[in-house]
């Protein structure tokens, strides 16, 4: 069985303590396992599993996809910006 990146306490600003990702991650890769299982005996592509398991990430955590379209409207506006197409303010 392969290693368990989960299992690597790095800090997370705001996130749970290491002690209680540590408790959690076992659980968690037993149903990341189980549901790669189920993709992979389907036959559906890694591509497939990895984008579905983000977008459930995603909506387990809406402040997660908030915070992404946040910077991602952020950076959208600083190409404009450097594009000429957007005066700076």
């Amino acid at each position: 069985m392969h290693s368990n990146p989960l299992n690597q306490p790095a800090p997370i600003p705001g996130g749970p303590p290491a002690e209680v990702r540590l408790e959690k991650a076992e659980e968690l890769g037993e149903h990341l396992a189980r549901a790669a299982e189920i993709a992979a005996q389907a036959g559906f592509p890694p591509e497939a599993f990895a984008a579905a398991a983000w977008q459930a990430y995603l909506t387990a955590a809406p402040e997660v996809a908030e915070r992404l379209a946040e910077r991602q409207f952020e950076a959208a506006l600083e190409e404009m910006r450097k594009s000429g197409r957007m005066a700076k303010a």
